[in-house]
């Protein structure tokens, strides 16, 4: 399953310009439909400016935080990746 998510994102990453929009955008319509992930409620503090969403993914060396625009097609703002070092998970 994880080597599956690593090489979808890897694919998709790869695929970008051929995902694009009208205006040439990767759009989150595209992300939506071809990668596995979770919706984050809210964008991790300090990632991104303005009217985003933030939307995660897991692979094998570590967690992969995507940014889209808020507003209109939602175009790709950033990625994000944090590996082990990076983050402790603290169940609650």
């Amino acid at each position: 399953m994880i080597r599956t998510v690593f090489a979808t994102t890897t694919c998709l990453l790869l695929a970008l310009p051929a995902l694009a929009d009208e205006r040439g955008r990767y759009v989150y319509a595209d992300f939506e439909a071809s990668v596995p992930h979770i919706d984050l409620e809210t964008c991790p503090t300090g990632l991104a400016e303005g009217d985003v969403i933030c939307r995660v993914t897991m692979n094998d060396d570590g967690l992969h935080v995507y940014v889209f625009e808020a507003d209109g097609a939602r175009p790709f703002v950033s990625v994000h990746s944090y590996f082990e070092e990076d983050f402790e998970l603290v169940l609650k």
